[in-house]
């Protein structure tokens, strides 16, 4: 059994695309968020059963089924490449809400490949291999394998550990619906008027400083939400120092002064569905 957490960037610049796969290259600074975990068991499942799925938690649309579930892909990928017959049951307890920017299903499938790798009954295929593994699976899977404070590049999956990065006290606020992956970087834009804070970030900066939040995917994503502006203030009202969209949203992130005013934060009179994470 694996606990396994959530992830925010406070930093995410978006660069060209790759002409092979459409996918776009990025800068940015990746942090773990453990205030909200799924927790995942692998389990051998008898012969010719296949990869198996119990979900429970969270509902998770288009992805409550083995063949589209991340984690059930994953299972299915390395043992593809381990040679071994696809025999696990993957047991899920979702906390991480999908589609928020979260890293949910990413971090999923990062643990089911961990399980695997420490399992008696599969072999190992190494570290270089398992991360080939987890890149081809999406691009934030690589950053799970090994949940610090980091800096990715590439499509995310060239990944710099920040070892005197002390990340901020931060608090999260989830508006209760999914915003798309693949419509926010289709999408993406940069106001004219706006520059990026220098890449790359200062690591040993704490407290860190707001005016170095930046996410680029954050204009056309907020521009499709409004109501996403809302919850920033929303997060300020209860003592956010800075607010930005994690990732393609939907969720927002705020920072706070202390640990303390993050841990005692509230939010009267939310409305249906939105939760303060």
């Amino acid at each position: 059994m694996r606990l396994t957490p959530a992830k925010v960037n406070l930093h995410l610049t978006v660069g060209k695309s790759r002409p092979l796969d459409g996918r776009h290259f990025v800068q940015s600074l990746l942090v773990p968020f453990t205030r909200v975990q799924d927790c995942l068991e692998l389990t051998p499942n008898p012969p010719g059963t296949g990869v198996t799925l119990q979900l429970s938690g969270r509902p998770i649309p288009d992805g409550d089924s083995p063949e589209t579930n991340l984690a059930c892909r994953a299972v299915a990928a390395y043992c593809q490449a381990a040679r071994i017959p696809p025999n696990w049951n993957v047991k899920l307890w979702k906390s991480i809400p999908m589609g928020a920017g979260l890293g949910g299903g990413s971090s999923d499938a990062a643990a089911a490949l961990l399980e695997l790798e420490e399992s008696p009954h599969s072999p190992k295929l190494g570290g270089e291999a398992l991360h080939r593994l987890a890149a081809s699976l999406g691009a934030d899977v690589s950053f799970f394998l090994n949940p610090v404070p980091s800096l990715a590049t590439g499509i995310g999956e060239i990944l710099t550990p920040l070892p005197r990065f002390t990340p901020p006290p931060i608090r999260v606020l989830y508006p209760g619906f999914p915003s798309p992956v693949a419509w926010a970087y289709a999408n993406w834009f940069r106001p004219p008027y706006l520059t990026p804070p220098p890449w790359p970030p200062e690591e040993s900066t704490a407290p860190w400083p707001p005016e170095r939040l930046w996410n680029d995917l954050a204009f056309a994503v907020e521009e499709k939400y409004p109501i996403l502006l809302q919850a920033k203030e929303r997060l300020r009202q209860a003592g956010a120092t800075g607010t930005l969209l994690s990732g393609s949203g939907s969720a927002v992130l705020g920072l706070f002064p202390t640990q303390e005013e993050a841990d005692h934060a509230t939010l009267d009179s939310l409305p249906p569905h939105w939760e303060l994470l």
